[in-house]
């Protein structure tokens, strides 16, 4: 009985040529479905799901009338999510290029680790408080997995050391409190 039912629906909805019929369909079957679910009969429920998944299905409003929804429409204009490239091959020298925007916005501390400064730090200061404003002063690490990520987005030039005259960051550079990173040996 349920392989019969559940290919008969199956034909049904293969010789459907309009949406219209199709959702028509599925929509009459709904009180057969739910009686069927107190029967057990599982497996012909999930698969009017599916189809009512797939199809537009109809709905009834206040004023009585049927509105189509397709429920996989897709939008009206792509997204378009920003992409950082890396190349990797150069067309001149066939090597690894830097990617620029990582080098303008984070720096690179002589023990591996990336800082960054806050985000917002120029935005309408006038409503911030002056701690905020003195707490969007200050720069942040960036965590291991991101430093691993901005390491693979730069050449080799910008991961090795490099020496400033009047550094800002000299007493950064070393991190004499952790073992791993430790230069000098404890006393």
């Amino acid at each position: 009985m349920l392989r019969v039912v559940s290919s008969a629906l199956r034909g049904i909805a293969a010789r459907a040529t309009s949406t219209s019929i199709v959702s028509h369909t599925v929509s009459k079957c709904s009180p057969f479905l739910t009686s069927m679910q107190g029967r057990e009969f599982g497996a012909l429920s999930i698969a009017i799901q599916k189809m009512s998944a797939v199809y537009p299905t109809q709905h009834k409003t206040l004023l009585s009338r049927e509105t189509a929804e397709n429920r996989l429409a897709l939008p009206a204009e792509p997204i378009n999510v920003p992409v950082r490239t890396l190349i990797k091959f150069s067309k001149k020298k066939g090597t690894r290029k830097c990617v620029k925007t990582v080098l303008s916005r984070f720096y690179r501390l002589h023990w591996g680790i990336w800082i960054r400064t806050r985000s917002g730090r120029h935005n309408k200061l006038w409503t911030k408080s002056a701690s905020r404003r003195k707490r969007l002063r200050t720069h942040v690490f960036c965590n291991a997995q991101q430093s691993t990520l901005l390491d693979k987005m730069t050449c080799k030039y910008w991961r090795r050391r490099h020496y400033y005259v009047d550094d800002p960051y000299e007493p950064y550079h070393s991190r004499e409190e952790f073992s791993i990173t430790r230069r000098n040996p404890l006393p």
